[in-house]
């Protein structure tokens, strides 16, 4: 099935949970997927404007509409980025409330070490995802009690390193700022899908992206940048999608 989003690219659903429409080659005019199979999370960076909670949205929004339990983290009170997928369904739940949302991550953490400890070793049937709209918004937020307590940084590492063997999957956007500093987790870059938005200080791709060269035809504007996968980096376009459309793409 085909949805029209906007004049520029269509939502094109593949059919399948893990394979999210979520870019387009400027070169070819080609959709491109993110496969949340292979590379099982995704970071994105850039700046405010150029897209990264609409390419959230996206992600959000598609594997909701194929029944993945969706928990969306917003924990910036002044923005209203999700509010078309609050009323889609028992597949999505957005938290703003600071309480909430570390509420959240703790559900989601403890889940996964359940659920780790029960498949062992077997394949996951079902998937989960966490979507984090600002993680450098919750760097000094902390989960856990007693010994158990930590940043939700730390916390989000195992679910990082080993969601994978589980079925559960982190998609985070973050300021470029955030990410070039040193002490910022190596998982959330190792272990995911890379997504560079808009113009980038060297710094901050040296330590997203590594030191190669800027590949050619990278798209100027809303939704251009960089993508970093098991396939190597390249130029995309991101397939934007308002409130209204993610509501109509999650509700299928």
């Amino acid at each position: 099935m085909t949805t029209a989003v906007n004049t520029r690219t269509r939502y094109n659903d593949t059919g399948r949970a893990m394979l999210v429409p979520l870019l387009v080659d400027p070169a070819t005019n080609r959709g491109r997927n993110l496969d949340l199979e292979v590379t099982p999370h995704l970071l994105i960076s850039g700046y405010t404007g150029w897209g990264a909670t609409s390419a959230l949205r996206l992600v959000a929004a598609h594997t909701a509409r194929h029944g993945i339990d969706v928990q969306v983290l917003d924990p910036c009170p002044k923005r209203v980025g999700f509010t078309g997928l609050e009323d889609v369904g028992p597949f999505v739940t957005v938290h703003r409330d600071l309480e909430d949302v570390l509420q959240a991550v703790t559900d989601f953490v403890t889940g996964f070490e359940i659920r780790f400890e029960e498949l062992d070793g077997r394949a996951p049937e079902s998937h989960r995802l966490l979507v984090v709209d600002g993680l450098e918004r919750l760097r000094k937020s902390v989960v856990g009690d007693g010994a158990d307590r930590c940043s939700v940084l730390d916390a989000l590492e195992p679910v990082l390193t080993l969601g994978r063997a589980v079925g559960y999957h982190v998609a985070a956007s973050v300021s470029q700022s955030f990410a070039a500093r040193r002490h910022f987790p190596r998982a959330f870059k190792d272990c995911s899908a890379l997504l560079n938005l808009g113009p980038t200080t060297s710094r901050a791709r040296t330590e997203l992206l590594g030191a190669g060269p800027r590949p050619a035809g990278v798209p100027a504007g809303r939704g251009g940048g960089e993508f970093a996968d098991y396939d190597g980096l390249r130029a995309v376009r991101t397939v934007f999608v308002s409130e209204d459309e993610a509501r109509e793409i999650a509700r299928g």
